[in-house]
Order: C-alpha cells, then sequence, then structure tokens
C-alpha cells in the first residue's frame, strides 16, 4: 500500500518535505512540491519535525525486559536507605524467591563504601539477595545467594574476577566481573514464554523513545538457543522494534557453544527485516564505576606501585585468539573496551587482521590523543554512550579524579579524527532515552571538557545513520532514503534546537 506523508519539516535541515512509502520502504522524500504523488492514504503532519527512528546500535534487549520487574535502587544515597527499600520489598516476596536488585552504586554513599554480606544477612538468613551494579560489571550478595551459588570461603577467584575478601580473608559479598556473572548465573535462565514477554516489554519502552531498531550486546547470556528463538517468537508476536544481535563468543566458540547446524538452523528461521544475527560479542575490560577498567595508572584509592590497574577478561594472547577465530569465521566483532589500556589489548589484537573495518570497539571510555590516530587508521567503528556522562559523573570522578574524568568520551576529537562513530545507551545500564543521549553529547555536563561537544545534527546522525553503518546496514535503515526502511519519528519541537 502506498502511503503519502506530508507538510512536515525535516528535522535535520529544516525544510518542508514530503515523502512516500510504498509496503514500509521509502519510494521517494523530497522537498514539498503540488501536487504530491498519489497514495491510498495520506499522513498531514501538521508542520510537525520529522527523523529516522533512533537505532541504539549498543543496549541489552532482554535484560531490559526482565529489570522491569526487578527492584531499583538506583537512587539511594546511604546504607541504611539501601536496607531499608531492601527490608520492605523482601517482605512481598513469596518464600524461596530470590531477591535482585537493579541500578546499585556504591558511589553514591558518603566514602564510596559497599554494603557488605553482614548487612545484606540482617534483612534475610535464607532469601538469596543480589545487588546489582549499575555498570552491570559488579554486584554483591547476602550469604544465602553465596551458598545457593556454590561459592564457599575457600573458593578461588576465577579468571577475570574477583570473590573480594576483606584483610582476614572473609568473603565480603561484593563480587567483580566474572565472579559476579557466576553467582548471578546460578539463579538459572528464564523460561522461554518470560523471554519474549520480556523482549516484547523491552521493544513496546524503547519504541516510545523513538527507537526503531535495537542491537542486543549479549545474546546468549542465559542459554543462545532459547535467546535466539525467544527473539524470533517476539518478531513474530509483533516486536515494536527491530532487534540485531551480538552473540557472545563462548557461545559460538567457547566451551558454552552450541552445535554449527543448530546456530545455523536458528539464524535461518530469523525474519532478518525484523531480527538478524550481527556480530560476536567479546569483553576486554571491566568497568570505571567498579574499578575494573584496564587503565594506565590506578584508580582513586587504589594501592600506588603499579603502572596500570583495573582487570582484563582475558591474557592478551587469548584475546588475539579469540579476535582471529571470529574473524575467520566471517563475523563481525564487537569488544567491550571501557578503558585506555584495554583498548590499546584491543587494537593490538586488531592489527593482527588483514582488514578490521566490520568489526567494533565499544565505549572506548578513555582515550589520548595517539590512540585516536592509530584507531582512525585502523579504520574500526567506535560506538560511545554519551548518557553515561550524565547519569555516573559522580562515579567517574570519584574513580578516577575530577581532571581524568573530565577527558571521558572524546566525542569531537573522535568524530574529527574521521573515525564511524555511533552513539547508543547501553540500556538497562542507564534509562537510556536516545534524546538525554543527543543532548549529553551536544552539552556535556559540568566538568566535562566542553571542546568535546558535537551539534545537536552531529549528534542526531550519531544516533541515527551511524547505527545503520555499525549494525553493517547502512543501505537498509537510517536516513529515510529511497529504498530504506520507512521507520520514523514525529517531533513537535525542532530537534536541533538543544533546549
Amino acid at each position: 500500500m502506498r502511503e503519502l506523508i506530508h507538510n512536515f519539516v525535516w528535522g535535520l535541515s529544516g525544510e518542508p518535505e514530503f515523502m512516500l512509502i510504498e509496503n514500509g520502504r521509502v519510494v521517494v522524500r523530497d522537498p514539498a512540491i503540488e501536487p504530491f504523488p498519489s497514495a491510498k492514504r495520506s499522513i498531514d503532519l501538521e508542520g510537525q519535525y520529522l527523523l529516522p527512528a533512533f537505532i541504539d546500535a549498543h543496549c541489552h534487549i532482554l535484560p531490559t525486559g526482565l529489570d522491569l520487574g526487578k527492584l531499583y535502587v538506583g537512587n539511594c544515597t546511604t546504607h541504611d536507605e539501601l536496607l531499608d527499600l531492601i527490608r520492605e520489598q523482601e517482605c512481598h516476596l513469596p518464600e524461596g524467591e530470590w531477591l535482585f536488585a537493579v541500578q546499585y552504586d556504591q558511589n553514591r554513599f558518603p566514602g564510596g563504601e559497599h554494603v557488605n554480606r553482614e548487612q545484606l544477612d540482617t534483612l534475610s538468613s535464607k532469601r538469596p539477595i543480589l545487588l546489582r551494579h549499575f555498570n552491570g560489571h559488579a554486584s554483591v550478595a547476602n550469604t544465602a545467594c553465596l551458598v545457593a551459588a556454590g561459592v564457599r570461603e575457600d573458593t578461588p577467584d576465577p579468571k577475570g574476577g574477583t570473590f573480594v575478601r576483606d584483610a582476614s580473608g572473609r568473603l565480603t559479598g561484593v563480587l567483580l566481573e566474572h565472579a559476579h556473572e557466576a553467582v548471578s548465573a546460578a539463579v538459572g535462565a528464564p523460561s522461554l514464554e518470560k523471554m519474549v514477554e520480556a523482549i516484547l516489554a523491552a521493544g513496546e519502552k524503547m519504541a516510545q523513545l523513538g527507537i526503531g531498531c535495537a542491537s542486543d550486546m549479549m545474546t546468549g547470556r542465559y542459554d543462545l538457543d532459547l535467546e535466539l528463538q525467544a527473539y524470533r517468537i517476539a518478531a513474530e508476536r509483533g516486536c515494536k522494534i527491530r532487534s540485531r544481535l551480538y552473540l557472545q563468543w563462548s557461545t559460538v566458540f567457547g566451551p558454552r557453544a552450541i552445535s554449527p547446524s543448530r546456530l545455523r538452523v536458528l539464524m535461518d528461521a530469523l525474519d532478518e527485516e525484523r531480527c538478524r544475527v550481527a556480530g560476536i560479542k567479546i569483553f576486554a575490560d571491566g568497568a570505571i564505576g567498579s574499578a575494573t577498567a584496564g587503565i594506565y595508572g590506578r584508580f582513586t584509592g587504589s594501592d600506588p606501585g603499579s603502572e596500570i590497574d583495573g582487570q582484563l577478561m582475558y591474557a592478551p594472547e587469548r584475546l588475539n585468539q579469540m579476535v582471529r577465530t571470529a574473524h575467520d569465521a566471517g563475523y563481525s566483532i564487537a569488544i567491550h573496551s571501557i578503558g585506555d589500556y584495554s583498548t590499546d589489548i584491543v587494537m593490538n589484537a586488531y592489527e593482527q587482521l588483514d582488514d578490521a573495518k566490520r568489526h567494533r570497539i565499544e565505549h572506548a571510555m578513555i582515550l589520548s590523543d595517539a590512540q585516536i590516530e592509530r584507531m582512525a587508521k585502523l579504520g574500526v567503528h567506535c560506538t560511545m554512550q554519551p548518557e553515561f556522562l550524565l547519569r555516573f559523573g559522580h562515579s567517574y570522578k570519584r574513580q578516577l579524579g575530577p581532571e581524568r574524568a573530565s577527558h571521558l568520551k572524546r566525542f569531537r576529537s573522535v568524530i574529527d579524527a574521521g573515525i564511524p562513530v555511533s552513539f547508543s545507551s547501553d540500556r538497562p545500564v542507564v534509562p537510556g532515552d536516545p534524546w538525554d543521549g543527543v543532548r549529553t553529547a551536544a552539552r556535556r555536563p559540568e566538568g566535562f571538557d566542553p571542546a568535546e561537544n558535537v551539534s545537536m545534527k552531529e549528534a542526531l546522525h550519531a544516533y541515527t545513520h551511524m547505527g545503520a553503518v555499525a549494525n553493517r546496514e547502512p543501505e537498509l535503515m537510517g536516513r529515510l532514503q529511497a529504498g530504506q526502511l520507512a521507520d520514523y519519528q514525529v517531533l513537535r519541537r525542532n530537534p536541533l534546537h538543544i533546549e
């Protein structure tokens, strides 16, 4: 069916235009003319502004939906406030059910001290309680939770993770990186139907914010087979967003891998316009908020004496092997790297390849001039999350000090260097309204170098067309050009005005 969209202003230029759509694709979008082409349906936008739908090229769709049913503790600023909120929730849960809290942030507390397992034990000695850190790289557990996960006082740290202990060697309940993942996994995977419902709920919420397509950057966290089925079913049931899935390396090539033949069956069953596998995800380091990002120098409060701090998920030689394996298999690779030391290790891994242009570096929060130049030569895509500065500035300043924190997320420098950059959210780490990210990129919060601001037009470009570039489908969506998917949003106010 042909649809005519007219009497609107193109949000990136301020010019009156019209758009003709047929079977969900743009036939033409041009300056307004009279008479308009014929169409069965005509929509008069009454002078409002039209933009491509946002493309959130780095987020977590299924976890977003699952988190909607968990206790939110992101506003707590003291231990007592946190414990009171958990205590109230605990009273209303059925016996035996785990208590999950999300958006926990010790950096909001006086002194930045974590709550510990003994404090959580006062709330319940039987019910497992797990508080997930806002950055998704750490958590705090009570004793019942550790027991349920099989963690004892003498349990050794896993590779790429830490069971934090006090001066006497006792577990504090704080879990970092792979230790956090191991304990979180003890609850088991949600059912297929719960996954489907969560994806649909997340899609509904994101569509309300003008998002037309989102990339899930950790597919396989629970069960890759079930998750791929869930995304397919959600798409068939009319999920409000398109999904692009980046599969965890271990679920395709590692010890958790499903058979190649089964993976091919699952991928072939997907309607690629609605949902497709877009690449492989690897974690190289941790996060700033939990002091686990791989950085040169030291985090505030860390013991002096070392030239690097934080945590690498894999030895450099192992990361090189993983990258080579996924590259040779033909996948696009997206590597989480927040710290500058980690990003050098990641670029080393990409430099071993004949061509790294189809691959991505996620976050790249700390970058030197030399690293920006090196990244530009590599030609890899870089994704950045401006909303992090809005939500977690207090955490970054505490962990890095105000001077070093002020130079995080060098939007202007990276774009000026010619590096392909897309903006995204990493939800549910943050609420994920793209307009918060766009405006933050154009007007960085106080304490962050304003020289790294970009224009509103550049920020919108990075959250639309460049999201499609990140997913390696710039001809399919992101610009509302002829032949592209007609995923658009309508706005009452001029999108180029930062206010």
